[in-house]
């Protein structure tokens, strides 16, 4: 087999966030995670990123000969498959991205915060437009690597970034075309010299890259996707002291982000609260059937639930106050106020492994059913109301299942073994 590089490969892979995205940087002057960012201001995602992210998908051995290797034997190797940062792009709409701080702390079974668990961390907000560049130097006998990670962001496994497994990093819309130079023809190596992969007429004539979605080689997974409808308001809290225009803005406010080129205000459910309620509630049911699934310190969890945004939902400005019990009257200083959002319809996304244990499949089985029947609630506040929802809809592995009341514990739970069982 020759050692001469035959081919210069080139993709270009636009896409657009659907979650929010955070790649940390390891500063903390505005949270205690910063966004990494360029010279410009504006943050990018880095190729080394990209890079760790693409060799996941390969064996160990493809991945050192495609992507290299370093280590401490003589066997070294430079990269045949060069990753570029994945920088903004400016939507067609012109809409510019938006960073925002995102508050987080732990609860303990009260639903009370743990000390010393408040963190906060810069994240992009879903919807912005990045560009990255693939390269490889291919000689005879060599993959088209290019065109297999095609497939896999195409198929949306690509998930950038912090906490891909409580919704984050997730990718929407992708546009990815390919151009190829046969170093071989005088022509060719002539329009290679000429090329600049940042010049957009040089993709005019491109290939764009439309793949057929083939089962994917990682660990199968079954998943949940459950319609639920809003039945009361909804509490998980961003605090706030903010001033605008002159107007003090409420005490506490519902967790939002701005969506669309309206700049539409949508509250969303975190996947980190989801996976929290469904752990103490699992747990609840059956003591120890959580395992190792939703992680530990040394472990990552491999349950993944995306973030829920509640579309229709409509905002109220609540007045609270405490009553003292002996006199009726209200407590001093107890007043506040709250921005709440009613009437919403969204989607929970459950992704976990097909081969979990029936303890696992069981409890999960019986909170999707307390979840729909109001039992089971997400937010804080459940006790007088918040957080309670109904299903509309539930699909397990594409497959719909009946949502009548009767059995559907029994057809959830054999749903769940099927894909156990499927090949």
């Amino acid at each position: 087999m020759s050692n001469k590089m035959k081919k210069k490969l080139y993709y270009r892979i636009i896409f657009q966030t659907a979650s929010a995205l955070s790649t940390g940087s390891g500063e903390n002057q505005y949270s205690d995670s910063d966004m990494i960012r360029d010279s410009a201001g504006d943050p990018f995602i880095p190729g080394s990123s990209l890079a760790g992210i693409y060799r996941t998908f390969f064996g160990e051995k493809d991945a050192e000969d495609y992507f290299g290797s370093a280590r401490n034997d003589t066997r070294e190797a430079e990269s045949r498959v060069l990753v570029y940062d994945a920088k903004l792009r400016e939507s067609e709409e012109k809409i510019p991205y938006r960073s925002v701080i995102r508050d987080c702390v732990a609860l303990d079974e009260w639903k009370t915060g743990k000390p010393g668990s408040k963190f906060d961390f810069e994240v992009v907000e879903p919807g912005a437009w990045f560009t990255t560049y693939l390269e490889q130097n291919w000689k005879d006998g060599d993959r088209d690597i290019g065109k297999e990670l095609a497939r896999i962001w195409q198929d949306h496994q690509i998930y950038i970034g912090r906490k891909t497994m409580r919704g984050l990093g997730r990718i929407g819309e992708v546009s990815i075309c390919r151009r190829s130079f046969d170093l071989d023809k005088p022509e060719e190596l002539a329009a290679w010299i000429d090329f600049d992969m940042y010049r957009e007429e040089d993709w005019k004539d491109a290939e764009v890259q439309e793949t057929d979605l083939q089962a994917s080689d990682t660990q199968k997974m079954t998943c949940v996707s459950f319609t639920l409808c809003q039945m009361g308001g909804i509490s998980i809290r961003r605090y706030t002291t903010r001033v605008n225009d002159g107007q003090a803005q409420p005490d506490a406010e519902q967790l939002t982000c701005i969506l669309g080129k309206d700049g539409e205000e949508v509250p969303y459910i975190p996947g980190s609260s989801w996976a929290g309620t469904f752990r103490h509630h699992m747990e609840r049911l059956i003591p120890g059937c959580t395992g190792d699934y939703f992680g530990t310190c040394e472990r990552r969890s491999s349950v993944r639930f995306q973030e829920s945004f509640l579309k229709g939902a409509r905002p109220k400005i609540l007045m609270c106050n405490a009553v003292d019990r002996f006199t009726a009257g209200v407590v001093e200083t107890a007043l506040f106020t709250e921005k709440m959002w009613y009437g919403g319809e969204t989607v929970l996304q459950i992704a976990f492994p097909s081969d979990a244990a029936i303890g696992f499949l069981q409890a999960l089985a019986a909170s999707l059913v307390d979840l729909h029947t109001g039992i089971l609630s997400v937010g804080g506040l459940t006790a007088v109301g918040r957080g309670i929802f109904a299903g509309r809809e539930l699909s397990i592995n594409d497959k719909t299942i009946p949502m009548c009341d009767e059995g559907l514990y029994e057809r959830i739970l054999t749903a769940f073994q099927e894909g156990k069982t499927d090949e």
